[in-house]
């Protein structure tokens, strides 16, 4: 028998942060990784990137912005600006388009987001940080390429448009299967579905009770962040074979917004 409940309960808030680490390459250093932006409709917000230029040589630096979306395996897919129904790309301006270092230099960069009046959505889009060498000859006539350059190293920063005043959190889980393998070990997958219109920072774990011992097990927590209109697989693989008896097999998950969980769970029994 499988049932689908929906869990309530006083907790703790649990937030799981959104890191935003510096992002680095060989040449180049971008800083910070991700921008969040929370601007209201009908009005402009400006934040920083810094960029450093960690070649040996002097480098020009390009940036260019493009939409991205992520499947429910995590991958990663690039489009051209304003081309995805949640892009933001079109909002965003980006002073100075282009600069050149000297080794070891850096800038500052501003990005700043106008937020149309009737808009008040979540939105996201990435900003390519690219260095760049000049095109001589045929090449330079590239029309793919901005300026007749060609892009040596590029970096992506996530950039992620939610409004303050737009509070609709709302996720679920659901499909909680099991698989077992030939020595006997049980694999529970489920799948996490953003509903709402916020980016939800999730944590899933999976609880397993023995309904004769009341014996319980929960596996460490699986963590991620969903974008609206996304989903997301999970999955937990017992260490070892469980005992003969009957056990509640429970797939949590917190999203960390008003004390709420929701759940799935089954009944199974090992013979």
């Amino acid at each position: 028998m499988k049932t689908t409940t929906t869990l309530k309960t006083i907790l703790a808030l649990l937030i799981l942060s959104m890191a935003i680490p510096n992002v680095n390459s060989q040449e180049l250093e971008v800083s910070p990784g991700t921008l969040m932006f929370k601007t209201n409709p009908g009005s402009s917000q400006t934040q920083q990137i810094y960029v450093r230029n960690k070649a040996k040589t002097e480098q020009s630096f390009i940036f260019n912005l493009a939409d991205w979306l992520a499947d429910e395996k995590g991958d990663v897919s690039y489009f051209k600006p304003g081309t995805t129904g949640r892009s933001c790309a079109d909002w965003i301006t980006v002073s100075p388009s282009l600069v050149t270092l000297q080794p070891n230099e850096s800038v500052k960069v501003n990005v700043t987001m106008l937020v149309p009046n009737d808009n008040p959505s979540t939105k996201w889009a990435v900003l390519f940080v690219e260095s760049a060498v000049e095109k001589t000859g045929a090449k330079a006539i590239d029309k793919d390429v901005q300026m007749g350059l060609q892009v040596a190293v590029r970096i992506a920063v996530p950039i992620y448009q939610s409004p303050a005043s737009n509070t609709l959190f709302k996720g679920t889980i659901d499909g909680l299967t099991e698989t077992l393998d030939s020595i006997g070990n049980r694999t529970y997958k489920s799948q996490v579905i953003n509903l709402g219109d916020k980016i939800l920072n999730c944590k899933v774990y999976f609880t397993i009770s023995n309904l004769e011992t009341a014996e319980e097990f929960t596996s460490s927590p699986n963590e991620f962040s969903l974008l609206p209109e996304s989903s997301k697989y999970v999955e937990f693989t017992t260490e070892k074979p469980l005992e003969k008896g009957r056990y509640s097999v429970a797939a949590i998950l917190d999203y960390g917004y008003n004390d709420e969980l929701e759940g799935i769970q089954m009944e199974i029994e090992v013979k």
